[in-house]
C-alpha cells in the first residue's frame, strides 16, 4: 500500500471514528471549563489544602493562652536494699496542670502571625486561581484554533482536488503539461500529511485543556466556539492603584511584610519575662510504707503548686542581632514589594500592548486574507479563460491558505492576550 493510500485510509477511519462518538461528546464552553477548572485542578486542590493546614496553625497558635492538664500512671518495684526504704512494688498515678500567666506578649503575637498566614495562603490560592483561569482560556483557545486548521486543511484539500481535476482534464486533452498535474499531487500529499498534524495538535491540545479541568484524560468533548467571530478593539483601563489593591502577588507579599513585622515583636518579646503557674497532685498505691506518716498504710495522696518566672540575663547580645537581621528581613522585604509593584505596572503596559498588537495582526491579516480571496478568484477565472497555468493557481491557492492560517492564529493569539490582560489588570471574568 502506497503511503498516499495509507493517509486516505487513516483519515477516512478518524472521520467514521469522530462520527460514531460525536452524539456522545459533551459540549463544553469556556465558562463551563472555567468553572471545572476552579473546582478541580490539582494546583487549587493543593492550595485549599495549605489553607487548610494554616488554619490549623491557627487553631494551635489560638490554644497557647489555654490551661493545659497532663495525667500519666507509673508502676514500679524496687529490690533490696531499697524495698528496705522504699516500697517494694506499686503503682503511682498523677496529674498536672499549668497556665501561662505572662510570657512578654509571645501568645498574642503568636496568634496575630498565625492569622497572617491563613490570609496569606488565601492570596496564595488566588493567585493560584488566576494562573489556572489564564491557563484554562489558553487551552481552551489552542483547543479551538486547532480545529480551525483542521477544517481549513481538510478545504484547501477540497481545492487541490478540484484544480487536480481540471488539469488532469486537460493534461488528457492535450492542453497542459504533466509537470502541473505533478506539482498538485505532491501539494495534496503535503497537505494530507498537514490534516494529520493539524489532528493530533487538536488531540494535544484537547488533553491539556482536559488535564488543567481536571477531566483527566478523557478527550470526549466538543467546544462549540469559533476563533473567526468579530473582534472589539475595545480595552480595559485601570489605575495602579486599583490593580496593586486586586493582584495577589501585591497582597502576598504586604501581608508577609506584616508577618515578618509580627515576627520582629516575638524577637523583642525575649527580653520579657515569662511567669507561669503549675500544679499537680499524685498518689500511690502499694505493698508497706507508702505513707510515711502512717506505716501501716498501702496508699497516699499529695499535691503541690508552683509559680515560675524566667528572666533572661545573659546572652552575649544574640537577642539583639536576632532582632536586628530581621529588621533585615523586613526592609529587604519592602524592596521586593516596590520591585513587584514595578514589574507588575510594565506587565500592564506589556499587556496593552500585546493586545493592541493582537487587534492590528487580526486586521492586516483580514486585508490579506480579501486579497488572496481575490486573487483566488482571478487565477481560477483565467485558468478557465486557459491564460494561467496550474502552476500559478497552486501559487494562489497556497497563499489563500496561508492567509486563512494566519487569520486563524491573529485571532486565538488575541483572544490568549485578552485573557491574559484580564489577569494583569487583577480582574476576574468568573
Amino acid at each position: 500500500m502506497s503511503i498516499v493510500r495509507y493517509i486516505k485510509s487513516l483519515l477516512v477511519s478518524t472521520a467514521l471514528l469522530v462520527s460514531q462518538y460525536a452524539a456522545a461528546q459533551r459540549v463544553l464552553t469556556l465558562e463551563e471549563a472555567r468553572k471545572l477548572a476552579v473546582t478541580r485542578n490539582n494546583n487549587l486542590k493543593a492550595a485549599e489544602e495549605k489553607i487548610g493546614a494554616a488554619r490549623a496553625q491557627k487553631a494551635i497558635a489560638g490554644a497557647k493562652d489555654k490551661p493545659t492538664v497532663d495525667g500519666s500512671v507509673t508502676g514500679f518495684y524496687f529490690s533490696s536494699p531499697l524495698n528496705k526504704l522504699l516500697p517494694e512494688y506499686g503503682v503511682s498515678p498523677m496529674v498536672s496542670a499549668s497556665q501561662p500567666i505572662y510570657a512578654g506578649g509571645k501568645i498574642r503575637l503568636g496568634k496575630a502571625a498565625a492569622g497572617k498566614g491563613v490570609e496569606i495562603a488565601e492570596e496564595q490560592k488566588a493567585l493560584t486561581t488566576a494562573e489556572v483561569l489564564l491557563a484554562t482560556e489558553s487551552a481552551y483557545w489552542q483547543v479551538v484554533a486547532a480545529k480551525e486548521k483542521i477544517r481549513l486543511a481538510e478545504q484547501f484539500a477540497r481545492q487541490l482536488d478540484g484544480l487536480y481535476r481540471e488539469l488532469n482534464n486537460a493534461y488528457t486533452a492535450g492542453l497542459t503539461y504533466k509537470n502541473d498535474l505533478l506539482q498538485v499531487k505532491v501539494q495534496q500529499n503535503d497537505n494530507q500529511l498537514n490534516v494529520i498534524r493539524a489532528n493530533d495538535a487538536w488531540v494535544l491540545s484537547k488533553l491539556n485543556l482536559a488535564q488543567i479541568t481536571g477531566l483527566g484524560d478523557s478527550t470526549e468533548f466538543v467546544l462549540p466556539d469559533s476563533v473567526l467571530g468579530e473582534f472589539s478593539n475595545e480595552t480595559l483601563h485601570r489605575s495602579m492603584a486599583e490593580i496593586a489593591a486586586d493582584r495577589p502577588e501585591i497582597k502576598i507579599l504586604q501581608k508577609s511584610l506584616e508577618a515578618e513585622k509580627i515576627q520582629e515583636k516575638l524577637l523583642k518579646a525575649d527580653f520579657r519575662p515569662t511567669i507561669g503557674l503549675s500544679a499537680g497532685g499524685l498518689a500511690g498505691f502499694g505493698k508497706q510504707g507508702i505513707n510515711l506518716g502512717n506505716p501501716s498504710s498501702n496508699a497516699f495522696a499529695a499535691y503541690y503548686g508552683m509559680l515560675q518566672v524566667s528572666m533572661p540575663i545573659l546572652d552575649w547580645g544574640q537577642r539583639k542581632q536576632k532582632i536586628r537581621q530581621q529588621q533585615h528581613n523586613i526592609t529587604a522585604q519592602q524592596y521586593q514589594l516596590q520591585e513587584t509593584k514595578e514589574k507588575i505596572s510594565l506587565e500592564v503596559q506589556q499587556a496593552y500592548l500585546q493586545l493592541n498588537e493582537s487587534a492590528k495582526r487580526i486586521e492586516l491579516s483580514g486585508a490579506s486574507l480579501e486579497q488572496a480571496e481575490e486573487n483566488l478568484r482571478l487565477s481560477n477565472d483565467r485558468l478557465k479563460a486557459g491564460t494561467i497555468t496550474g502552476q500559478d493557481v497552486l501559487e494562489a491557492q497556497t497563499i489563500w491558505q496561508q492567509a486563512n492560517s494566519n487569520i486563524i492564529d491573529a485571532k486565538t493569539a488575541y483572544r490568549i492576550s485578552e485573557a491574559n490582560l484580564y489577569k494583569t489588570l487583577g480582574m476576574t471574568r468568573f
